[in-house]
């Protein structure tokens, strides 16, 4: 199968520089060399004059977790939804910076704050340390939430691919702990699993980008060396139990190793009577919501999980 063929042709064109330029020897790169080439080329886009910035730490057992704080300049004070933002990047790569563009969309969309979390990276912090940084993070806009003008009993989960496993990582967490309550968690192509043998990781395993050898490293980082777990807090799908988990939206791209895995996420969560809605992004990659100002699809699926979200969490 010329996987090629599969992807849209207008969204080819948009990732086909990205393609060229990405070494087919990737996947064995030490995670120092692979920050480098991966987030280098990114540019930081400014804050619109409407929306203002802040970098702050939270103090975590011993450990500092930088965060970011969008906010709209015009926020009433009253009380309103918070998303809490998990970047992706494999557990190994991106920060607060490569994903600047997703939380001022996030935040000029909704007008709601946005807490953008910037966690340990693996290999250096194998888990659990970025599921417990992103939990510690939460924790810490509950305890924060008059300041940040947000209502406790609407904050959403937003993570784009391992920053999605993270989001549904934290959903779990929050509720075997009896933390913070969580209204929403909307997921953009998660991470939830480490089975390789996949429908999806067998038929795109050569997928542009995202390769399946490229997950596998990535797991590895994070896992210290195995590719694979039973802990359902750095692969969720593997959780006993769903119940009594926030209302989610998952997104995910037709062309993905990951979209297998996510959508048995949105399956199970139907099973424990969670209410769900999925979306598939037609023809396109892992990695789509770069684009989503500019592809129609990716606008599309987009809009429509973010709507959700809203809806749930104003109504």
């Amino acid at each position: 199968m010329d996987i090629l063929k599969r992807i849209d042709s207008t969204y080819l064109a948009l990732v086909k520089g990205a393609i060229a330029s990405t070494p087919p020897d990737l996947h064995k790169m030490p995670a120092t060399d692979l920050r480098n080439f991966r987030n280098a080329p990114r540019e930081i886009p400014p804050a619109p004059k409407n929306i203002s910035i802040t970098d702050t730490i939270v103090a975590a057992k011993g450990r500092d977790i930088p965060v970011r704080v969008y906010r709209k300049r015009d926020q009433s004070d009253a009380s309103q939804p918070l998303i809490v933002y998990y970047h992706g990047g494999g557990f190994v790569i991106g920060s607060l910076d490569t994903h600047q563009a997703s939380c001022l969309r996030l935040c000029s969309d909704t007008g709601w704050t946005v807490v953008s979390v910037g966690y340990r990276l693996a290999p250096e912090h194998p888990f659990p340390a970025a599921p417990e940084d992103c939990y510690a993070a939460l924790c810490w806009v509950a305890e924060k939430a008059v300041d940040l003008g947000a209502d406790t009993s609407r904050i959403a989960l937003v993570g784009e691919s391992a920053g999605g496993n993270l989001a549904a990582a934290t959903a779990l967490m929050a509720r075997d702990r009896n933390g913070p309550e969580i209204a929403f968690q909307l997921l953009f192509y998660p991470v939830t699993d480490c089975d390789f043998s996949t429908p999806s990781y067998l038929d795109f395993a050569a997928a542009p980008l995202l390769p399946a050898r490229m997950m596998r490293a990535y797991w590895r980082h994070f896992l210290g060396g195995d590719e694979t777990t039973e802990n359902a807090y750095a692969a969720p799908l593997r959780a006993l139990s769903l119940v009594n988990l926030p209302r989610a939206a998952i997104a995910t791209a037709e062309v993905d190793v990951l979209r297998s895995e996510a959508e048995a996420y949105g399956s199970r969560l139907k099973s424990y009577d969670v209410p769900i809605t999925e979306y598939r992004a037609n023809g396109l990659i892992h990695g789509f919501m770069k684009h989503v100002n500019i592809h129609p699809e990716a606008n599309r699926i987009y809009s429509a999980a973010r709507d959700d979200m809203v809806t749930a969490l104003t109504n």
